[in-house]
Formats: structure tokens, sequence, C-alpha cells
């Protein structure tokens, strides 16, 4: 009897090992002390999540046969200076639960749209698409920039066709009174060092459309990113910018140089506003999960009578931990 029971104890320890070996804790802990100067107004501050935002998650499979599988994903964001959640619900980074097989990847829930995987591919090397991007000051002018989240959101995501690939994306309001569906989609070319696409966004919560071009080329010395980005509101603004990056490896350093720019103008063509930017960086790798860094970011964003509305210079050291 006792040998029964230290066999049962050994075979439901081992069933319960099996049932969550394919789920992985992660995360990223990116802590750093610097100075935040806006209109004239500095802060000495410590910044969670500068280089790439703080967070924590939970991801896994279960393999139901036949290349089918069942994929769930959920992600946290908090502020490692404080210790506190960051704004939004428990896992507002991601909330999702799908399948994915030959027919590629479906996702319901919370998550990124897929216009978001093309502007994040613009700017892969304008200072890592960190908060220190050239475009989180440029791309403010004239029309505020897409939201990168949707939540009640179906996604959709295609195999690779000889390199290429799509995914749509369509979030719904849930609210029968009013308009506030997020609808968007991307085509994306992959092949060998070279990734570019095209992503389209429609948010009819603020009447806003977005538009983009975007691609990033390995040359193994250098790393390139480059994108053109339209954003508009309906029956107003329409901001036309551009931005590019480089890094350069150097060792277990990672430099990286970042500009963007951006015009709006009215329905009428006159100038509503410009947006310019420029961000520098350096990272040092200490080992595969560990970054020591430092960065800069000056930028300023002018009306269309040419004065300032936003005049901002951030920087900060700091060190990125993965686990």
């Amino acid at each position: 009897m006792k040998k029964s029971l230290i066999a049962l104890a050994v075979l439901a320890t081992t069933g319960a090992a099996m049932a969550q070996s394919n789920v992985t804790l992660y995360g990223r802990i990116d802590t750093s002390v610097g100075s935040n100067k806006v209109n004239g107004v500095s802060t000495t501050q410590m910044f969670s999540g500068n280089l790439t935002s703080t967070r924590w998650g939970l991801r896994g499979s279960e393999d139901l046969g036949g290349g089918l599988k069942a994929i769930f994903g959920l992600e946290q964001g908090f502020d490692s200076s404080a210790g506190t959640q960051a704004a939004g619900s428990a896992f507002d980074r991601m909330s999702i639960v799908g399948l994915s097989g030959g027919f590629g990847t479906l996702k319901l829930g919370r998550h990124d749209t897929s216009f978001d995987d093309i502007r994040d591919l613009s700017v892969s090397s304008n200072l890592w698409d960190s908060e220190f991007s050239a475009t989180k000051i440029a791309y403010t002018a004239g029309v505020a920039d897409y939201a990168s989240r949707a939540s009640n959101q179906i996604r959709y995501e295609s195999p690779s066709f000889g390199g290429f690939s799509l995914g749509a994306s369509y979030g719904l309001d849930e609210d029968a009174t009013v308009k506030a569906d997020t609808t968007a989609f991307n085509l994306r070319y992959r092949a060998g060092n070279l990734d570019v696409g095209f992503g389209y966004q429609d948010q009819k919560a603020n009447n806003r459309k977005y538009s983009t071009i975007g691609g990033a080329y390995n040359f193994g010395v250098a790393r390139l990113s480059a994108g053109f980005n339209r954003a508009e509101i309906r029956n107003g603004n329409e901001a036309d910018g551009f931005a590019i990056g480089v890094n350069v490896p150097v060792g277990n350093l990672d430099f990286s140089v970042g500009y963007a720019y951006s015009k709006a103008e009215t329905t009428a063509g006159a100038t509503a506003a410009k947006g310019t930017a420029l961000s520098a960086g350096v990272t040092y790798a200490m080992s595969k999960r560990t970054r020591l860094y430092g960065a800069f970011l000056d930028g300023e964003v002018e009306n269309g009578a040419g004065v300032k509305t936003l005049d901002r210079r951030m920087y900060s050291i700091g060190v990125r931990h993965d686990f």
C-alpha cells in the first residue's frame, strides 16, 4: 500500500511537471538615472524602461497533434524604480490565447496591432526602438501618434510564402452606440538580411488613420532602419514624417544614432506643425542577458507660426537585465 501511494505521488508530480514544462516565465528590468528637461523645466530622476519597457510575463503552448498548437501569453509592465504596476490593467501589455499551425497563428485578446509590427521595424535601429527613439518627439507634431495595442482584438499572422507574410488585426469596440473599433493590417517581406513592410491602421475612436513603410537591413558592420509615416485626422491635419537610424557594433559595444522629422498640414495646405529630433546612445553587453547603457534625446515641435510648443532633452545611464 505504501509503495502504491509513493508511486502515485511520483506520477502526479511528474505529470504536473510535464504539464507545465512548456510554460516560460520571462521578463526585463530596465532602470536608469538621468534628466528630463521639458520646456525649460529640468527634473533629475530615476527612470524605468528607457532602453526597453520593464515587464514580466508568462507564455506557453500545448501540442494538440497534427502540427496544431494551443498558445497563450500574459505580459505586464511595471515601474522598476518604485516597484509599482504600470498604468493600465494587470496584463495591459498582452493577454491572449489562440491557435497556431500550418495556417498561421490566430490570437484573441489584447495584443500589439498588426500595424505596430512595421512601425517597430522602421525604428529598430533608431536607438533600438527605445524611449530615446527620435520619433517619440517628431511624430507628435500636428497629429498624435498611433495606439500600439488594442483590446478585444482578433489577430491573424500568416505563415511565410517565399519570404512574404501578411497580418491583420481587428479590435472590437463592443459598444453599439459608437464607432471605436481599431482595424490594422501589414504586408511584409523577409529574406536574408533584408526586412521590409507596409502597415495600415484605422482608429475609429479618434477618427485617425495611419500608414507606414518601413525596412531594416543588416550589413554586418552596421544595421540600418528607416521608415516613412503618414498620420491623418479625418477632415483635419495630415502629417508626413520619416525616420532613419543606424547601429554599429564594436565588440561588446553597440552604438546607435537616430533622426526623425515630421510636418503636418491643414486641409487648406497650410503648415500646422513641424517636429524634429536627434538621438544617440551606446550599450555595453556584460553578458547575454545584462547590458549597461547611456543615451541622449533632443527634439522640438513648432506650431504653424514657428513658435515652439515642445522643447525636450533627456539623457540617462542605466542597466537592463533579461530573465
